[in-house]
């Protein structure tokens, strides 16, 4: 691993990148789905497999998996919001794109939990999850009702809402200092995590996680606490344009991510929410964009596909597995063959539902922002790709 001097001019299409976000909506499916209870029914199995070994080994071996995709999506996001920038603009036509690609399919969501899920309960519950605040409450009921993904919606607002002042800082800051303040961001990460597991309590525990309510609310839920990963990925994208990036091969790279996810099945909760995947991850995505860059291959039309239609089989998850399952099914579990049919026509619908509300929701919606009179692509005032 180098360092890479060749200097990119930031704003080119990322195909490999648009592909690599299905991949972790695809680790945050696998997490969801071997689930051994309901998030939203403790008492009633998630996991379809009957036999109890299998169900438990499924639940560890994905246990983690949700951390690594949804680290991810953080750190990318802030990666392709820098990279795509083109300079300044008012923080109003960026932060109007930006709900127009998110808010109307959580709005759909939500309404179709709502009605799927009787125990929407009182105002308090469901009107900060149509606001997409409902993170920033340490109450589970709240950060964690209705469509429980829309929770990570909450970190890409707060994300949004930043980034134009982040952005301006990030421009004035030398390339010499670029590397040095992605260090930052990983130190706070880590003082995040020490944080979480010394001063919040940590009982009771949750059933299916290690660590308590609180824990899991501030270290991995609480939006200002998953800032450094976005602010990480603003800094990668300033170093691959520069050329101080490190230099790993797409492969290599890949590679690495499996002893990190490794390390993460023993390493103790909280201080697994983040910190044993994302450098790996950071490697991972600086990796996809030097190939892009340096070695393009021709986009393939599938992956591009899967990659455009990644939020929202990310954010359908919850209704398909937290609401369907128990609708459909109720408390019932199969054998092996059966669990798994099953579960593959989870996988089936929750794709399509994401291709659904992709196609006539997000979709959309950002073509009638377009037309609203936002600045058209190549205008010099992009914000974001």
């Amino acid at each position: 691993m180098r360092a890479h001097r060749d200097t990119a001019r930031p704003g080119g299409r990322l195909p490999t990148l648009t592909a690599l976000r299905f991949a972790a909506a695809l680790a945050v499916f696998l997490f969801h789905v071997f689930l051994t209870t309901d998030p939203l029914y403790p008492q009633a199995p998630l996991t379809l497999f009957a036999d109890p070994r299998t169900a438990s080994v499924l639940a560890c071996v994905t246990s983690k998996a949700g951390y690594a995709g949804v680290s991810f999506f953080f750190v990318l996001s802030g990666f392709v919001l820098t990279w795509s920038a083109r300079g300044p603009e008012p923080p109003g036509v960026f932060w109007r794109r930006r709900l127009a690609r998110i808010y109307p399919t959580h709005l759909v969501l939500w309404v179709a939990a709502l009605l799927l899920f009787a125990r929407a309960g009182p105002v308090r519950v469901w009107l900060p999850n149509l606001l997409l605040v409902h993170a920033n409450s340490p109450d589970a009921n709240v950060n964690s009702g209705m469509n429980m993904p829309s929770w990570s919606l909450c970190c890409e607002l707060l994300f949004y809402l930043l980034f134009p002042l982040l952005y301006r800082v990030l421009r004035r800051l030398p390339e010499r200092g670029v590397l040095p303040a992605a260090g930052v961001c990983l130190l706070t990460a880590a003082v995040v995590a020490l944080v979480d597991a010394v001063l919040l309590p940590g009982r009771p525990r949750i059933p299916q996680l290690p660590v308590s309510l609180d824990q899991l609310w501030f270290g991995y839920l609480f939006p200002p606490a998953r800032l450094p990963e976005f602010v990480l990925g603003m800094l990668l994208a300033r170093a691959v344009a520069a050329g101080v990036a490190p230099r790993l091969g797409l492969a290599p790279a890949a590679l690495l991510l499996l002893p990190a996810y490794a390390l993460t099945l023993v390493v103790p909760s909280p201080f697994d929410f983040t910190l044993p995947m994302v450098v790996p991850l950071a490697l991972v995505i600086c990796a996809a964009a030097h190939r892009d860059l340096h070695r393009p291959c021709p986009a393939h039309p599938l992956g591009q596909w899967l990659g455009k239609v990644s939020f929202g089989f990310y954010l359908c998850q919850g209704v398909v597995l937290f609401h369907g399952r128990p609708l459909l099914l109720g408390e019932r579990t199969f054998a092996a063959p059966a669990a798994a049919a099953l579960t593959l026509a989870a996988f089936a619908v929750t794709l399509g539902a994401g291709a659904l509300t992709y196609t006539a929701v997000e979709r959309p919606a950002v073509g009638w922002l377009a037309r609203a009179g936002t600045p058209a692509r190549g205008s010099g005032r992009e914000w974001a790709g």
